[in-house]
C-alpha cells in the first residue's frame, strides 16, 4: 500500500547510501544561481538562456534521485515518469496538427483570395509558412504551427505598414516554434513556471522592429489594445 512516509523515508535513504546528495545540492544552488540572474537582468536572451539552465539544473538533481532510487515499487517516481512521458508526447506531436484543426475551427481561407502581398511578404522571411484570415470583428493575428491566422478585423484596423510588423512577429514565433514546445516541458519536468512567454514576445518584437520598424509595431500594438 501506497505510503507518503515510507516514500519520504526510502527517498533519504537512498540518497544517502548513493553518495549522491551533494550532487542534488549542487545542482540545485547553481539552479538558484541560474534564477537569480534570471530576475537581475533585463536582456531578454540572457533571461531566456538563464532561466533555461535553472530549470536543467532542476531536472538534473530530480535525474539523480531517481538514478539513487533502489526502492522496488516507488508510485511517486512510476506518477513522474508517467507524467513526463505523457506531456513529452502531447506537447511534441499537438502543434504539428493543431492548426489544421485551427484551419477548419475558423473556417479559415488563405489570404491570397483578398490579397496577394502578405502571403509574399511572410514568403520572404519564411518560405513554410502560410497566411489565412477568417471571419472576426475581434483584430487578432496569432501563429501555430506553419500558419498566421488573422482575422478580418485586424486586416481593416491597420494599414499595410503596420500589417507587415504584426505579420514579421508572428513570423518569428514560427520560426522558433520547434522551440517553445522545448520550453513549456522543461517548466512541466522541472515543476517551475513557463515564464518564457515574455522574452519570446520581446524577441519576436525586436524581430518585427528590425524587419520593419518599432513605429510601425507600436503604432498596430497602439489600435488593437
Amino acid at each position: 500500500m501506497f505510503s507518503i512516509q515510507d516514500e519520504v523515508e526510502c527517498y533519504i535513504a537512498c540518497i544517502n547510501e548513493g553518495n549522491l546528495l551533494p550532487l542534488i545540492g549542487t545542482s540545485m544552488i547553481l539552479a538558484l544561481l541560474m534564477f537569480s540572474i534570471y530576475f537581475r537582468t533585463s536582456r531578454p536572451v540572457t533571461r531566456l538562456s538563464a532561466f533555461v539552465a535553472g530549470q536543467l539544473f532542476i531536472i538534473s538533481a530530480i535525474a539523480a534521485v531517481v538514478y539513487a532510487m533502489k526502492c522496488s515499487q516507488m508510485l511517486s517516481i512510476e506518477i513522474y515518469l508517467g507524467y513526463v512521458t505523457l506531456s513529452t508526447a502531447i506537447i511534441l506531436l499537438l502543434p504539428r496538427v493543431y492548426y489544421k484543426i485551427l484551419i477548419k475551427r475558423y473556417d479559415a481561407r488563405p489570404i491570397t483570395e483578398v490579397m496577394d502581398w502578405p502571403q509574399e511578404f511572410v514568403k520572404n522571411l519564411d518560405t513554410k509558412s502560410s497566411v489565412y484570415y477568417y471571419d472576426s470583428a475581434v483584430p487578432r493575428a496569432f501563429a501555430s504551427g506553419k500558419a498566421i491566422f488573422l482575422s478580418l478585423g485586424m486586416l481593416e484596423l491597420v494599414d499595410e505598414t503596420e500589417l507587415k510588423a504584426v505579420l514579421a512577429h508572428e513570423v518569428w514565433h514560427l520560426r522558433h516554434n520547434s522551440r517553445t514546445p522545448i520550453l513549456r516541458q522543461l517548466s512541466l519536468m522541472s515543476f517551475t513556471k513557463n515564464r518564457s512567454e515574455d522574452e519570446l514576445e520581446t524577441l519576436a518584437d525586436m524581430f518585427a522592429e528590425k524587419v520593419v520598424s518599432k513605429s510601425a509595431l507600436e503604432s498596430a500594438r497602439a489600435k488593437i489594445s
